[in-house]
């Protein structure tokens, strides 16, 4: 698994900068999506994909152990939909 450290060393690399302003503008990057999705709003990164937040409705659920039934309520969920320019083939 690859994390924003690596990801920062590879951006210093190929871009000149150093691995401490890569990670910064990685970060600050994840951090203007996580807002925008909050507020609602779907972001698209071109060649990438969108993230959008997607409601998921309310349902009833059994634990597997004591087979009780119990409530599951609506929740946000964030949905990426890929590129298929990294979509796999």
């Amino acid at each position: 698994m690859v994390g924003i450290n690596e990801i920062a060393r590879d951006v210093a690399k190929s871009s000149g900068v150093s691995v401490r302003s890569a990670e910064s503008v990685i970060r600050e990057t994840f951090k203007a999506i996580v807002t925008n999705i909050n507020k609602g709003q779907k972001v698209r990164i071109a060649g990438f994909g969108i993230f959008s937040r997607k409601m998921t409705k309310a349902r009833n659920a059994k634990n597997p152990r004591t087979k009780q039934i119990i409530r599951v309520p609506a929740k946000n969920k964030v949905h990426f939909s890929a590129s298929s320019k990294i979509k796999y083939k």
